[in-house]
Order: C-alpha cells, then structure tokens, then sequence
C-alpha cells in the first residue's frame, strides 16, 4: 500500500528540480520500489512514462518522465514549518549573512574583524510569529496547510503571504493555508502547478478578503484565469504575467472582475487590439500592463477621428511597451481615452526610426492628457515644445490640403490632434521658399531682443544660417548686447503664433532643430558666469 505522503499527484523536489509524482512501485526486474517524475523541466527527464516497453505512467513530454529511487526525493513541508524554518530564532550573530560574501568583503577592505550589527536583533524581530504581517515563501518546499487551525495560532495577524515556486499540488491546499488567515489581503501563487477543478467557487471562504492576487508562470489561459477568479469575490489587482493568455473573453457584467482596478497581462501571447477591447467595459479599470505581447495595432470603435471612445473609462495608466507597434496611428488612437494620464511606450518597431527625444515629443504632442511619459514628468514647458514642434512639422501638408475636403480629411484621421493644435496656438506660418539657380536659400532673418538691458530699446535685426549651431548664436548676443561675461539664456517667439517663449536649450544643436523663421524673435535673458 502506498505510503499517504507517496500519494499520485504530489509534487516533489529532487537535486534542485521539481515535478509531480505519477507512479510509485517497481520498475522491470529491478529490486526495491521508485519514483516516476514527471519534470517541470523537460530536459531533466529520458522518456515519456515507458520503460522497455512498458508504460507505468503518462509523461507530458516524450523526455520529461524519469524513475529515481525514494531517497532521492524530498516532498516538501507544511506551511506552518516553512515559516518556522523561514523566521524561526537562531542562535548566531551572523544570521541572515551570507557568510560567503561576508569573506568576500572582508578581503576587498582588508577588514577581517569586521563586525556586522543588528542582523541577529532583526532574526529575533522576525521569529516572533504572532507578530508578522508579511511572510515571504519563495522556494521553500512548501506542500501541505499542516494540521487545522495550526497556521492561525503560530501566525494570526498575516496580511501578505507569498507561495510562489513551491511544491503545492492543489488550490484546496492554497485555500487551506489561507482560510486561517483572516486578515489576508495579498496573495501570489506564482510558479506552482494548480490545476483548474470544478467548482472552485467553493473554495471563496478562504479567499473572502484578498484584494491582491499574482499568479505568474502557472501556464494558464485566460479561461482557466476566469475559473480562479470565482473564489476571490474582493479582487481588486490581478497580475497574471507570463502565461499563455492569447484570446480574452469579455467578462460579465456583475462577474468578480468588473471590480478590478489593476490588470497585469505581461509577457502574454496576445496580439490583436479586439481583444483587449473585450475589457474596455471593466468600470473600475485604472491601469493596465501589457508590455512585452505581440500586439501591432491600437485602435477604437468610433467614426469620427477626434471623438472619444466610452471604453476604458477610468483607465489612467497604459503600460504597452516592447509590442510590434509600428505605426503612429496607434499613439493618435490613444487621445481618444478619456482618463488616460500615464503611459509606458519603449521598445516598439515604430521607435527604431526616431531619436529617443523625437519620439518622445511626438508622443506628448498627439495625447494631450499625458502627465508622465515612459516614466518622466511631462512639464508645460516641454509639451508646448512638442506641440509647437508638431505644429511646424506637418504645417505644409496641413496648407496643401487646406482647399481639399478629402486630403483634409485623411490628413485629421492621421494627425486628430492637429485642428486642436492650430486652434490652440494659430495656423502655422510656413513662408514662401526663396529659390536662387535652383537653390533653397538657408538664411534666415530674425530680431534679437534683450528685455534685461533698459538701452536697448529697439531689437537689433541679424541674417543667421540655419545650419549655425546655438552655441554660435550665444557667443553673437554676448557681443550684440556687451554682457561683460554674462552667460545669455536664448529662448525665442515664433511669428503669427503664441507669444510663449520656447527654450532655446541645446548648445550643440543647429538653428534648423528649431525650425526658426523669417521674422521670428530671440530673446535673451542673461546670468553670471560663474
């Protein structure tokens, strides 16, 4: 008879790598009883369950299934000696030290007396069980909740639990531990192999006040995420990255997820916009992460270019970076998210042809909402850089389709933003190109004005090239107004448009960066040179 322990289904351990337990008994003519594995990893194993013919269990890959004998196999511990071994008091100074490393320090420093303090007061901290808040189990053998009730009496006042990567075989076992925990509100089960069972609602109890829950790695789609989201009436943040999620479904309208505020979809297999649409009726939806996918275009249900969609709307941080998006068009279709103020866009194909910093303005110029970009502020100063940048960018396309209803029409479907943009700051001045033996004058003419200096009353009128790097044009004003050292600050006015100053702040750049004009003015403010 099998030993309980032994049971068919368990997962095991054995030399670092992990698997489940298909078959325990003897194998061929050999003496003594075995293990068949069946491993995690597919390169640990030599055959699929069958051995000289004979098949004593079903591997899930024709290499992932072994035989090991019993002493080779360790099957884990219960939750409650997994903290104790975790947290528990031990009697050495060093404790928590790596003592390997701690040589290494020594001998870098030449200090082989070094004394580290306070480790062995934080160990006692911790083995104080009724005390801990937040237990940390990561790849701790753990396999079993331990006997009823023992887990709420060592550890009543847990409030974040971590069970990833251990040898847990079941979610009952996941609802035993946490049924005990009654102040439980954060929960990752990641790396383990959970079967999804029928009626798992009925597990709901343990999970009654989990407002957390990462399940990363566990191979599931997202069906099988909707089974497991049934138990967890409270949900609130839902991490599910690196699985194998590749099509959604949309879920119900009084379902567990419609009270979702934070959906993690990273490193999934997910590729078409319509999909993700599938979630844009979730009405509490703030921030969605769906970095590292497969997605290659952003787009919404609606006619008209420049009208907002009524989907996702309180999603207020977008995180979709290293997807296949390779054209702006999706950046333009973003403006039309009512709420979104946040967004995370690096490493997609479209950014391979822009300079980190054009990309960037061109980003901040089409969603107009956007307070942070790829992790940094948007200031006022540098969206109206970006926009006024954008203005003059595509302003001639804009005039050459002016008395052209249709070329107009395709042009605000590519560029939504730009009607706003021209309302915002006037239409763009784009002067008559001079042209002498065929050649395109690069000249330009502007005035200088200095509002520190009371004599000058009157700017001073100048011809620059505009291939002149800035640094040039600093070194002209220190000797047009005689600043006797004095470092100038350049920003400039552009034309016919708004009389906001726009910084002239790049040294190495040329004039042409900028796109100054005929007629345009530079101001110049000045500091002391240090």
């Amino acid at each position: 008879m099998v030993e309980d322990k032994f049971k068919i289904g368990s997962r095991v351990e054995c030399d670092g790598y992990r698997g489940t337990l298909k078959y325990v008994g003897p194998v061929g003519n050999t003496k003594g009883q075995w293990f068949g594995i069946d491993w995690d990893d597919v390169t640990r194993g030599k055959h699929n369950g069958t051995y000289e013919n004979v098949e004593y269990f079903k591997a899930r890959h024709p290499t992932s299934g072994s035989f090991v004998r019993p002493g080779k196999v360790r099957f884990g511990v219960t939750c409650p000696e997994a903290i104790k071994l975790r947290y528990g008091l031990i009697d050495d100074e060093l404790v928590g030290i790596d003592k390997d490393n701690l040589d290494c320090l020594q001998k870098e420093i030449n200090a082989p007396f070094l004394e580290m303090v306070g480790f062995a007061k934080v160990n006692k901290k911790q083995s104080r069980f009724d005390q801990l808040k937040i237990v940390w189990l990561r790849e701790q053998a753990l396999s079993d909740a331990g006997e009823p009730g023992e887990l709420q009496e060592l550890c009543p006042n847990i409030e974040e639990i971590d069970l990833s990567r251990n040898l847990i075989s079941s979610w009952q076992v996941v609802a035993d531990i946490c049924c005990q925990l009654h102040r439980l509100t954060q929960l990752d089960v990641s790396e383990n192999q959970l079967p999804i069972e029928e009626n798992m609602e009925t597990l709901k109890e343990a999970f009654s006040r989990v407002k957390s829950l990462t399940m990363a790695r566990m191979n599931y789609t997202w069906s099988d995420i909707q089974h497991c989201i049934v138990m967890f009436p409270c949900i609130k943040q839902l991490s599910v990255s690196f699985n194998i999620v590749q099509y959604l479904e949309t879920p119900e309208e009084h379902s567990n997820m419609s009270t979702l505020a934070e959906l993690t979809l990273e490193g999934n297999l997910l590729s078409n916009w319509d999909e993700i649409l599938k979630l844009g009726h979730l009405p509490s939806l703030e921030y969605l992460n769906l970095n590292s996918n497969k997605i290659n275009k952003i787009h919404f249900p609606t006619n008209n270019p420049t009208e907002k969609t009524n989907l996702f709307p309180a999603l207020k941080q977008l995180h979709i970076s290293g997807n296949n998006i390779s054209e702006w068009q999706s950046i333009s279709e973003l403006e039309k998210l009512v709420s979104l103020k946040d967004l995370k866009f690096r490493e997609n194909p479209i950014l391979k042809n822009e300079s980190i910093e054009t990309g960037r303005q061109i980003i901040i110029a089409k969603i107009s909402n956007l307070k942070s970009l790829n992790g940094t502020e948007v200031s006022c100063e540098e969206r109206r850089g970006a926009e006024y940048d954008y203005l003059k960018l595509f302003g001639p396309q804009w005039i050459q389709c002016e008395s052209n209803p249709e070329a107009r029409q395709e042009f605000i479907k590519n560029h939504p933003r730009y009607p706003a943009l021209v309302e915002k700051y006037g239409s763009p001045d784009i002067p008559v190109i001079k042209t002498n033996s065929g050649l395109v004058s690069n000249v330009i003419f502007v005035e200088f004005v200095c509002p520190d200096d009371p004599t000058q009353s009157k700017g001073i009128k100048r011809k620059l090239l505009k291939d002149m790097e800035l640094q040039k044009v600093c070194g002209l004003v220190q000797r047009l107004f005689k600043t006797g050292g004095k470092i100038p600050i350049l920003t400039f006015v552009q034309r016919n448009l708004s009389p906001s100053e726009i910084p002239l702040d790049k040294p190495l750049q040329k004039l042409s960066y900028y796109s100054l004009q005929d007629g345009d003015q530079i101001m110049s403010n000045f500091q002391r040179s240090t």
